[in-house]
Parts: structure tokens; C-alpha cells; sequence
């Protein structure tokens, strides 16, 4: 009963291999045919026939026989052939390209006896690789002449290289017209150029100026406009562009153009083809027409990418120059009145006063890192909100109270109107302080002495409006549109009559638009003031208790530092390669009654450890040699239970989100940016202390 179903079977799969697509061929270890189906007769031009007992080399070109040796000794040796591309012979001669997979056969005992090869015609998949190519290599020339294009200061030059193209890759006879619809940037008209000598007659002077307005909208959508005779169908409707001169000749019998666009599908100019003969235009000129106009308007977005880059360039260079100002300017009195305090010169309430100085501008270039680093999350999409209900009238209170001693040295009067009716919003109450801050700043820095800055908060419709208007010196209407921009500046250079980055108002955008809302910015130009609107949504729910508000970082309140025996009986070791810095961190701790171990090499601590044994590690991240990642990772997977349980804070002016999930995963408990506030450094050892049981008593909770 088995046997008629093996034959059944066997005829199936004939059947199978004989309808397949692919040409399947089996020899044996000398490379003799045994079975050839339809499709390789069909591919190779071979009858079984004529194929089975020659040799598979019949169909291999002369110049690639040494595959077939390679071929057949995969097979002797048990190993397949897979997807090979090669080219194979057709009875006739020519040659075709082929996909080949050879697999040994073998016999009941294992032992290969010969070969099945599967072969695939890819000629159109070659074609069609072959063309995708080209089409690549002609795009890269496009691409690079483009940039060639785009390297010019001004846009004439481009379209006269647009024009240039036109000419060369059209025939003589044909009328070539091109228009771009930017202005130049001296006389501030359209781009419009006839070109070639048969233009002249198919493209009147007096149409030129004529054609940007009327031919833009015959496109309605299409990129390839053509029409024949233009005596019987005018494209511009019934107001044709011919006067009395040409008794209503246009010259022009038929027109092919294709449109050039921006990147947003506006059409801003057109590219013509005109002749005195109706239906003269074949599908060669469509293709023609059309890669020039592509190619146009990809070299007139380069032009104008160029010109945005060298402003962003110049941006850049005007930026670093405010930022070395701004760095430079409290540097000087930190340096400044540091000598003299450390030369004896200040005593008493002057030495209160430079002190006060050096508090004042320490605080003054944390403020600008920070405002840098929030610039590098807002571009590198890493800002983060922490996102609560907040009463937006309290953000506001405690804004004011911020900038009114500011406010109160230039006798500048603060004024508040807050509707009753404000609910609360959804947001971060640090970051919305920040934005607030930021305006607030700003009215105050730009307003003159006695004048005067309106907080406004009042509810709309399903919004809460908070608005800051100024008597100030207003803003020039042709900033007005830059003035959320980052790095930009109304007085930039070195006649600024104000301090800043040009970041804070970059930095409220984005902030805002991360909450939902929006700002916008209004001044009736230079004198008369300056208003921001920020707009914000209402919480739709929200809860009746709200959270302890939390004080902006940039607030300047820091705690007194009177940690006086906080830290005692606690052993301290530090490591920092910066020998200030160490020398800090030292009196600090020491002050809080700590007994601090100081080294300045990642080397010597980690040979010192387990002998001081202390409490609480706190590490630079840069250092030479072995950096504090490097270092913590050796604590942790040290040997001595001891020294890798010991708590340890990363303190380090690799302050970025990154840099902070980088420490806490490798092995730090605590991650702290420098500066540090003293107070805070001997509250965060004290807490990591209070983490070990072993230590927790050495350590008072405060």
C-alpha cells in the first residue's frame, strides 16, 4: 500500500519542480546533469534533451569557469552555496544575470553523491538596481551643484545658475523663461530672466514682470503645467497678458513649465518651455522641465539654508563673545576682592562688603551655567517637569519677592492685580517660578529709575493669563519677532547698555509651551515699553489640598550655614584631584565637626581606604587617570564587606541629567553639582551617614 503513495508523491513533486519559476538542475560530483525542468530550458534556451549528460559547464561563460570548481568542492565537503549572484549563458550567447543556490545530495548513508542547483533570473532586479543607481548618482551631481549654488551670498546668483542649467540641457528652438518669486535683496523685486535667442519672440519684455503674479496659480496643485495654443485657452483667464503691440499674437502656441516650490509646497517660481508650434512637447521635455525645477528648487532651499546657517553662525560668534563678558564681569570681582581679603586690606564692614561681592557674583555665574545647561536639555529634548497643581498666584508672589530688591534700588514701583477667580493650574512650580523670574527680570533690567512694572493674573475663559507690561525701553519692531530667540540680543556687541545671555526668553518659550500654553511679546517700539502675555490652561480637576510650595533654585535664599557639630564622630574621606576644591571641602566638613581624610589621587585612596575606614565617601567624577566612576566601581566590587558598603555622594561639575543617572547607577548614592551650598554638602553626608545602621548614631537627626 506504501509504494503507489511514494509514486504518488514522487509525481507531485515533479510536477512541483517542473511549473517552478526557477530553474532546478541537479548533477552529479563531476558537474553532469541529471535533471533539468522547464523553467532552466526556458532560461538557459537548453531542452532536457540537450542538457541531461552534458556538463553544467555548458552554461557557465568562459571567463567564470573557476566557480564551478569552487562550487563543487562546497559540495564535496557537505556545505551549501547560498544566494550567489553570477551571470550564466543562454544557448544563443548572451549572457543573463542569475541568483544561485546550490545544496549536496546525499545517499541512504550519508555519503554526498551529487548537487541540486536552484537558479533565478534577476535581470530586472539588476535593471531596476542598475537605474536606482544612475538616478542616485544623478541626484549626488544635483546635490553637489546645489551646494555649489547655495555657497553664493545672495539668491541673483542662484537663479542665473538656474538659468545657466536651463540652457545648456534645452534645445535652441525652444523659448526658456524662468522666474523665482524672492526679492532681490537690493532692488527688492522678483526674479524673472528670458533666456536662449527663440525666447525673445516666445516670451515678450513686457510679460515678463507680469508672469510671477498670474502664472503661480495655474499650477493649482501640479507640479507640470502644459497647455497648446494658448490662442484658444489662455492660462490667464480673462485677462490675457498681451497688449495692442501684438494684436493679441502671444507668439507663444504652446507652453510645458514645472513649478518650483518650498520645502512646504508653496509654489514661489516656474520654469518654461515655449514654442510657436501647438503639441511640440514630448514626455522627454516633461522629464526635462520638471528635474530642472526640482533641481531649482532644491538649490534655491540650499541658498537660503546658507544664509540661515551664517546668521546662526554669526549668532554663535556674538554669543561666545557676551558669554566670556558675561563669565569675565563677576569673575573680576571674585578675583579682585578675594586678594584683597586675603592681602588684609578690607577689615571690618568693608570686608562684610566684599564678601557680600563675592556671594553675590558666585551666585551671579551659577546662575548663567544654569541657564546654559537648560538651554543644552531644552535642545537636547532631556527638560523635565515635575508636574503638580499650582496656585499660579503664589508662583507670582514669590517671583516679585525675589526681584523687589532690584526693583527697590532703582525706585522702580512693582504693582499686582490678581483676579480672585484664578484656579489652579497643572504644572512644575519650580519651572513656572523660572518663567516668571525671567519676565520679571527682564521689565525691571530694561526700565529706567522710577518707573514702573504691572504683574497682571487674571482668569480667561478656560486659561489663566499672566501679563508683564513695563514703562521700559521698549523693543524694536524689527526685533520684536526675534525676541524669543536663542542667543539673540536687541543690543548686542560691545555697547550693550544691559547684561545677559539672550537665553532667559528662549528659555520662558519653551518652558511654557511645555505646560500647553503660549507667549507672546508686544511693544509700540523704542521708549514705550514692552508687554509679555504668558497663557496657561486651568486645571479641569484638581485637588483641594495643594502641595507645600518649593523655592526656585534661582531664588538666592541659601540657608545660613550653621552646621556646627552636625557631622561629629563621622570620618570623612574626600578625593578630588582640584586641590581647592578639596581644601573646601575639608573646612566644611571640619567646621560640622567631621574628621575628614583628604586625598588628591583616585590611586592613593583606593590603597588608603580600608585603612581610615570611614563613614561616607564624597568624590570628584574628573579626574586623571582614574576617574570617580572608575573609582567608585572599585569600591564596590572590593573584597573587604566594609569598604564596599561605605556610603559615598558624587560631588562634580559634570552636572548634566546624564551625568547624574550615570553616577547613581554606578555605584553612588548621591549626586551633587558644583557649586555646592556648604549647608547643603554637610546635610547630604549627614543623611548618607543615617543610611548605614552602623553609623546612623554617630549622626543626630536635624
Amino acid at each position: 500500500m506504501e509504494q503507489p503513495l511514494d509514486d504518488l508523491t514522487r509525481r507531485h513533486l515533479a510536477k512541483i519542480v517542473d511549473s517552478s519559476d526557477d530553474a532546478i538542475v541537479s548533477k552529479d560530483l563531476n558537474g553532469t546533469i541529471l535533471s533539468w525542468n522547464a523553467a532552466a530550458e526556458r532560461m538557459f534556451g537548453y531542452t532536457p534533451a540537450e542538457a541531461i549528460g552534458r556538463s553544467i559547464r555548458m552554461i557557465i561563460p568562459e571567463d567564470r569557469q573557476s566557480e564551478e570548481d569552487f562550487v563543487l568542492g562546497q559540495i564535496r565537503s557537505g556545505h551549501s552555496v547560498q544566494n550567489y549572484e553570477t551571470i550564466r549563458q543562454h544557448k544563443n550567447g548572451s549572457r543573463l544575470p542569475i541568483s544561485l543556490t546550490v545544496s549536496p545530495i546525499y545517499d541512504d548513508h550519508g555519503v554526498v553523491i551529487g548537487a541540486s542547483k536552484i537558479a533565478r533570473d534577476i535581470t530586472e532586479r539588476t535593471r531596476l538596481a542598475a537605474a536606482a543607481q544612475e538616478q542616485a548618482a544623478v541626484a549626488r551631481q544635483l546635490a553637489d551643484i546645489g551646494v555649489l549654488v547655495a555657497s553664493s551670498l545672495d539668491q541673483k546668483t542662484v537663479v542665473q545658475q538656474v538659468i545657466d542649467v536651463a540652457t545648456n540641457v534645452t534645445q535652441a528652438e525652444f523659448g526658456i523663461f524662468f522666474f523665482y518669486d524672492g526679492r532681490d535683496e537690493q532692488s527688492g523685486e522678483s526674479y524673472a530672466h528670458t533666456v536662449s535667442g527663440a525666447a525673445t519672440e516666445a516670451f515678450p519684455a513686457f510679460l515678463q514682470p507680469r508672469v510671477p503674479p498670474l502664472f503661480a496659480p495655474t499650477f493649482h496643485g501640479h507640479d507640470i503645467v502644459r497647455l497648446d495654443d494658448l490662442t484658444q485657452e489662455s492660462p490667464f483667464g480673462q485677462n490675457p497678458p498681451y497688449d495692442g503691440a501684438f494684436s493679441g499674437d502671444l507668439r507663444v502656441r504652446s507652453y510645458l513649465a514645472a513649478a518650483v516650490k518650498t520645502p512646504s509646497g508653496d509654489v514661489v517660481g516656474g520654469l518654461f518651455l515655449g514654442h510657436s508650434r501647438p503639441g511640440v512637447f514630448t514626455p522627454q521635455h516633461e522629464q526635462l522641465v520638471a528635474g530642472v525645477a526640482s533641481w531649482a528648487s532644491v538649490a534655491l532651499e540650499n541658498a537660503r539654508l546658507y544664509r540661515n546657517a551664517r546668521e546662526a553662525d554669526r549668532l554663535k560668534d556674538e554669543f561666545l563673545a557676551v558669554l566670556s563678558h558675561e563669565l569675565r564681569t563677576p569673575l573680576n570681582a571674585i578675583v579682585g576682592y578675594a586678594r584683597l581679603l586675603r592681602a588684609g586690606v578690607l577689615t571690618g564692614e568693608k570686608a562684610t562688603g566684599g564678601l557680600d561681592t563675592l556671594e553675590r557674583n558666585a551666585n551671579a555665574l551659577t546662575q548663567i551655567v544654569e541657564d546654559v545647561l537648560d538651554v543644552s536639555r531644552i535642545i537636547t529634548g532631556k527638560l523635565r517637569l515635575d508636574v503638580r497643581p499650582v496656585e499660579l498666584p503664589l508662583v507670582v508672589h514669590n517671583a516679585i519677592a525675589t526681584v523687589q530688591p532690584a526693583a527697590d534700588a532703582k525706585s522702580i514701583r512693582l504693582e499686582t492685580i490678581i483676579d480672585p477667580r484664578v484656579g489652579p493650574i497643572a504644572g512644575d512650580p519650580e519651572r513656572l517660578l523660572q518663567v516668571l523670574w525671567n519676565l520679571l527680570s527682564n521689565a525691571v533690567k530694561f526700565t529706567p529709575k522710577n518707573g514702573r512694572v504691572q504683574v497682571r493674573v487674571e482668569r480667561v475663559n478656560s486659561q489663566v493669563e499672566v501679563v508683564v507690561s513695563d514703562t521700559g525701553i521698549g523693543i524694536r519692531p524689527d526685533f520684536l519677532p526675534h525676541v524669543f530667540d536663542r542667543f539673540r540680543q536687541g543690543d548686542a556687541g560691545t555697547r550693550r547698555s544691559s547684561p545677559g545671555l539672550g537665553l532667559g526668553l528662549s528659555i520662558v518659550r519653551h518652558v511654557v509651551e511645555m505646560h500647553g500654553g503660549a507667549v507672546q511679546a508686544a511693544s509700540e517700539g523704542d521708549g514705550r515699553g514692552a508687554t509679555f502675555r504668558v497663557r496657561l490652561p486651568l486645571m479641569i480637576v484638581h485637588d483641594e489640598q495643594m502641595p507645600e510650595h518649593r523655592e526656585h533654585p534661582r531664588a538666592e535664599k541659601h540657608e545660613r550655614f550653621t552646621a556646627m557639630g552636625q557631622l561629629k564622630g563621622v570620618r570623612a574621606f574626600a578625593v578630588d584631584d582640584d586641590a581647592d576644591a578639596l581644601g573646601l571641602l575639608r573646612t566644611v566638613l571640619e567646621a560640622a565637626g567631621a574628621d575628614v581624610t583628604t586625598m588628591s589621587s583616585a590611586q592613593d585612596a583606593l590603597a588608603r581606604i580600608a585603612e581610615v575606614k570611614p563613614h561616607v565617601l564624597v568624590v570628584d567624577l574628573g579626574m586623571p587617570e582614574i576617574d570617580g566612576f572608575e573609582f567608585i566601581a572599585r569600591v564596590r566590587a572590593s573584597d573587604n564587606l566594609a569598604v564596599r558598603n561605605i556610603p559615598a555622594a558624587a560631588l562634580t561639575a559634570f552636572a548634566r541629567s546624564d551625568d547624574r543617572t550615570k553616577a547613581l547607577h554606578g555605584g553612588f548614592e548621591l549626586h551633587l553639582s558644583k557649586p555646592v551650598d556648604p549647608a547643603e554638602l554637610v546635610a547630604s553626608v549627614a543623611a548618607l551617614v543615617r543610611r548605614n545602621p552602623k553609623h546612623a548614631s554617630n549622626v543626630s537627626a536635624r
